[in-house]
């Protein structure tokens, strides 16, 4: 089974985000988190210059924002679309956002998730990312949510 799903990995390649795939993301984003951006805040993203990726077959079903700046990153967002979970997306997604972060010089990868994303933190913890601390209520609706702050380093040649 997991041969199966790194080959259908490997069939999609991500994509520069353009601003002609905003409104596709915003209905992604809508779908998968319970406070979702707007399209206004992914266009700022695409305008300061943040690495946009989308994954699309017809349409788009994942999508990552990544910001760099003094050697550290931070993966601001990511997702994949729920019909295409459990099929390899999310880590190879998110070993693509790695991959930025590293080019870009960084010394760590930062992100934020739910306490209550269990598959998200399941991915994070198996990649090696470190627990910093917690962000009190930094979710917003439906319910406050603290944010757990996860660190990955890395390691210089």
């Amino acid at each position: 089974m997991a041969r199966r799903a790194e080959e259908f990995t490997r069939a999609f390649s991500p994509e520069r985000m353009m601003l002609s795939d905003i409104s596709e993301v915003v209905m992604l984003e809508q779908s998968v988190s319970p406070t979702p951006w707007s399209g206004t805040i992914f266009t700022d993203c695409l305008k300061a210059g943040y690495e946009c990726w989308v994954l699309r077959s017809s349409e788009v079903f994942g999508y990552l924002i990544l910001a760099s700046a003094a050697r550290e990153s931070h993966l601001l967002n990511i997702a994949i679309h729920p019909n295409s979970q459990g099929r390899g997306f999310g880590r190879s997604f998110l070993e693509f956002a790695i991959s930025l972060a590293t080019n870009e010089d960084s010394e760590r990868l930062f992100l934020e998730v739910r306490p209550s994303n269990s598959t998200a933190r399941a991915l994070y913890q198996k990649r090696g990312f470190q627990f910093l601390g917690r962000r009190p209520n930094y979710y917003g609706r439906p319910a406050k949510e603290d944010a757990l702050v996860l660190s990955l380093e890395f390691i210089p040649d």
